[in-house]
C-alpha cells in the first residue's frame, strides 16, 4: 500500500524493475512501464483479488493468499532476468 515509488522511479528511467503485486493488479494502470519490467503476482485465480484500487495493508478476508502464495521460484526467475539485463549493460 503506497509502496510503489521505487518501481515508478525505475520505470521513469527505463531501468530494470521487478514489481510484486499482491492485493491489487497492474491492469489498473499502476504497473511498471519500463521496457525492462517484470511483474510477479499470484498465478492462480483468486475471487477476492483485486480487493481494492490501491490494495490494503491487511487482507479484508484475513488470509492474504495473494501475497503468501506467490512462489519463491517466481521471484527468483524475475530477479535473474533483471540481473541478466544489468549484466548486458542495461
Amino acid at each position: 500500500v503506497n509502496d510503489s515509488a521505487p518501481m515508478h522511479l525505475c520505470s521513469a528511467v527505463d531501468a530494470p524493475v521487478c514489481a510484486i503485486f499482491c492485493s491489487t493488479v497492474p491492469a489498473f494502470g499502476f504497473g511498471p512501464l519500463s521496457t525492462f519490467a517484470r511483474v510477479v503476482e499470484h498465478l492462480g485465480p483468486l475471487a477476492c483479488r483485486p480487493c481494492g484500487l490501491h490494495g490494503h495493508a491487511r487482507c479484508p478476508l484475513g488470509h492474504f493468499r495473494c501475497a503468501h502464495e506467490i512462489e519463491t521460484s517466481q521471484l527468483l526467475a524475475a530477479l535473474a532476468e533483471a540481473r541478466a539485463w544489468h549484466a548486458n549493460g542495461r
